[in-house]
């Protein structure tokens, strides 16, 4: 069943962030990372039971080809993005943006 998703405010910062990274290094890897996550949120809006745990009732979607990771929380009909984060991040910086 498809979920709306809602995106917690940093999430623009953290593609704005990785994808000026990207394109530092290589012209266009940037879209290519973009277009990555956006598969990303694209199948988790689809099916967001479908991925893993990463701690209590939040989720992960790997992003292929790069090393992030999409936390999010699912309810009924929505699904909140609450990060993008690379996968060698300390957790305790998702955990504090999940804090209540």
């Amino acid at each position: 069943m498809a979920s709306k998703l809602r995106f917690h405010p940093d999430v623009v910062n953290d593609l704005a962030d990785a994808i000026a990274w990207y394109d530092e290094r290589s012209p266009g890897l940037g879209d290519r990372f973009r277009a990555a996550v956006n598969d990303r949120f694209d199948a988790i809006e689809a099916n967001p039971q479908r991925f893993g745990f990463a701690f209590e009732d939040f989720r992960f979607a790997r992003v292929f080809r790069f090393p992030y990771v999409v936390i999010f929380r699912s309810e009924e009909s929505v699904t909140h993005i609450d990060g993008v984060f690379h996968t060698a991040t300390d957790p305790a910086k998702w955990r504090r943006r999940m804090e209540p």
